[in-house]
């Protein structure tokens, strides 16, 4: 997608990005974000969580596990799903060829140091990104209770990134749909069934899980949940 095509998904919204051409301006910048807030419109429930968990043939406190170490329990701010932009994957996504002249987007290696505190500056390293490629900046961020990378839009049942984007900003709800359609593309239900915790951190995270303890930490969360 190309901003030009941006600018128009965002007009269809309602939003004013200015005129359609492949400029990223501050008004494109703004309605962007605007576009993308529109949610929490309802709060998932226990209810919710039955139905994911029945689905997937897994435990409900499982399911609320993995939405309290991802989002900590906290899927929206100022009304945007919770973001994490991953400079390494835009990185790989462009071809290297923002690394070296924009080291703080575009990095060969996973840096922690890259990860701005603030989710509103978060969201400004995102859209500088999406400046730079639309499809790659978008789908170098995870969204929402559930942090899942645009990349994985398709298994979501989202067309490109920007419509993952999207879809994440909507309710707690959507993204709850959405990790139940990533567990199930990803192969992952057996490990949430028996929680086989390093099994689905591999698979949910990637093989670096043990450097962030993430399956320790899902182990925990269950551990509180069921109890």
């Amino acid at each position: 997608m190309d901003v030009a095509t941006l600018k128009r998904r965002v007009m269809a919204h309602g939003c004013d990005p200015g005129p359609i051409n492949d400029q990223f301006t501050a008004q494109t910048r703004v309605a962007v974000l605007k576009a993308l807030t529109d949610g929490p419109d309802w709060r998932i429930d226990q209810h919710d969580i039955d139905l994911a968990a029945e689905r997937l043939g897994a435990q409900p406190a499982a399911i609320w596990a993995v939405n309290d170490v991802e989002s900590t329990g906290v899927p929206f701010v100022d009304g945007r799903p919770t973001i994490l932009f991953e400079p390494h994957r835009f990185s790989r996504a462009t071809d290297h060829r923002f690394d070296a002249s924009y080291p703080k987007l575009s990095s060969r290696t996973w840096n922690r140091k890259l990860y701005p505190a603030s989710q509103a500056a978060r969201w400004t390293q995102l859209l500088d990104a999406v400046a730079l490629d639309v499809d790659a900046g978008f789908a170098s961020a995870s969204y929402g209770a559930f942090q899942i990378l645009g990349e994985n839009h398709e298994a979501c049942g989202a067309a490109t990134p920007w419509a993952f984007a999207w879809q994440q900003s909507h309710s707690e709800s959507a993204q709850l749909d959405a990790f139940v359609m990533f567990v199930e593309a990803r192969g992952l239900r057996r490990a949430l069934q028996v929680r086989d915790w390093p099994a689905f951190a591999r698979g949910y995270n990637g093989t670096a899980y043990r450097e962030n303890r993430y399956d320790e930490r899902l182990a925990t969360a269950y551990a509180r949940r069921a109890a």
